[in-house]
This record gives structure tokens, sequence and C-alpha cells, in this order.
């Protein structure tokens, strides 16, 4: 969903007025609404109002590449917290270095700063994968990574779903994944 710069004016405004009323018992949080439209994250409004709004329209790519690098990593810190010591041991060792602390990194604010924003808004104001607790700049570019190691993940998930597998990834399921992230170059 975009919106002109008109009816950013407008939706401002409206804000605006609706803060200054304080209204109270609002079904629409105007906070939230202004900094949607202002931002140009109109695809949250249909995610937080569902029902408002015409369902027809498909959420930009972007959305859902997050949704997907947000629903992977709430799967792997999940499955890495109910590890025990022993087998955190192995997850270290089979996916040094990124198997020792198991938490999502966030996105590059400077090169990757639309999908932190997005990250955000999920997280912070749509309360979706709030079991992450932060979104985070990762100070690095971390989009090729990711991919890699959604192709994994995609397909471990897809195995498990067809053998009617709904537990937790294992050592070996999360190694896969996370060493997913390295470069080709330094497999």
């Amino acid at each position: 969903m975009e919106f002109t710069n008109q009816q950013k004016l407008i939706i401002t405004m409206l804000s605006d007025i609706h803060a200054k009323l304080d209204i109270e018992d609002s079904s629409v949080d105007p906070d939230f609404v202004r900094r949607a439209v202002c931002e140009d994250q109109g695809w949250a409004l249909s995610w937080k109002y569902p029902g408002l709004f015409d369902e027809s329209g498909e959420d930009p790519d972007m959305v859902k590449y997050v949704a997907d690098v947000l629903e992977m990593w709430s799967t792997l810190e999940d499955s890495f917290k109910a590890l025990d010591a022993k087998e955190r041991d192995e997850l270290a060792a089979a996916a040094d270095p990124f198997g020792k602390d198991v938490k999502f990194p966030g996105f590059d604010g400077n090169n990757e700063y639309k999908l932190l924003a997005i990250a955000r808004i999920f997280v912070k104001d749509l309360e979706r994968w709030s079991e992450l607790g932060r979104i985070d700049n990762s100070h690095c570019q971390t989009t090729d990574g990711y991919r890699r190691m959604l192709a994994v993940f995609d397909k471990i998930r897809s195995d498990k779903s067809q053998n009617h597998d709904f537990t937790l990834f294992t050592v070996e399921e999360i190694a896969q994944v996370l060493n997913g992230r390295r470069h080709p170059s330094r497999a």
C-alpha cells in the first residue's frame, strides 16, 4: 500500500487531531498509522488491522523476505535454547563460529536499513516474532548469508513437515542452517 504526498499530509494531520482530542478506546493507533504511512511502510497497516483493507494485495518482496528470516531465526533460537550443555558444545564445534551463541544478529543499519525497519515493525509494533526481543544493527551486510541459510532451513523444515515431525531442530539441523551462512568461497 503506497500513499501520495497529499495522502501522507492528510493522514498526518488526522493523526495529530486524533492525538490532540485524546481519544480513548480507539480501534486504531494513530501514532502507528502516522509512522507506517510516513515511513513508506503501508504494508504494515494490513498486518495490524486485518479485514480493514482489501486482502488481495500482496506483501512486498522485502516484507516476505524479512518475515522468512525472522521465522528462521526464531526457530533456530528456540531450538538452541532447548539444547543441553553437551549438545551446545557439539553445535559450537559443528558450526564454528556461528554455533557458540545462536542469536539473530539483525540487519545492517547502513546497507539494509529498509530490512531493519521492516523487522522492527514486525517485532515492536505488530508483536510478531516478539520472542526475538530485539532487532539489532548487525553492522555488516547479512542478506547473502541469510538467503543461503533460508535455502537450507526451508529444505529441512519441508522434510520435517512431510514426515509429520514438528519438533525443534536437532544439533545437526541447526548446524546445517548456520553453516549455510558461510560464503561458499570459505566452505
